[in-house]
């Protein structure tokens, strides 16, 4: 299946996928410990974005690499544009359950590098660039 395909079988579904190694995957649903945890991280962010015309989104989709992602939280600091599916400028990613590599989106400049369910660990944002 090609990317743009997915794409457009997507918008038609139910439920929300992934499309990893060209091909859907099914997104486990959320537990109650997960949801928890990214609503303290939302928590944590939001003020700290708050007047700099960034965004703290949470479930959206993000294409990269070929690939479509739904991480946990995303601060967006590009355009805002109310229907838009995907954000405009991600310039941080975090998944808190599952380690994915978000290099691949050229304006990322923060990555949450540790999982877990610890927040402070999760909110461990390292520039891109550290190795």
């Amino acid at each position: 299946m090609e990317l743009s395909e997915f794409l457009a079988w997507e918008a038609e579904q139910p439920e929300r996928y992934e499309f990893v190694g060209n091909r859907p995957v099914p997104l486990e649903p959320s537990t109650q410990a997960r949801s928890l945890l990214i609503g303290d991280i939302v928590a944590l962010l939001r003020p700290a974005v708050r007047d700099t015309g960034m965004r703290v989104l949470i479930n959206i989709r993000v294409q990269c690499g070929g690939e479509v992602r739904y991480p946990a939280v995303v601060i967006d600091a590009g355009q805002y544009i109310p229907s838009a599916l995907e954000p405009s400028r991600p310039v941080a990613v975090i998944d808190v359950d599952r380690f994915r590599d978000w290099c691949a989106l050229p304006s990322v400049r923060y990555l949450s590098m540790r999982i877990g369910d610890d927040p402070g660990a999760v909110l461990t944002l390292l520039s891109k660039r550290t190795k």
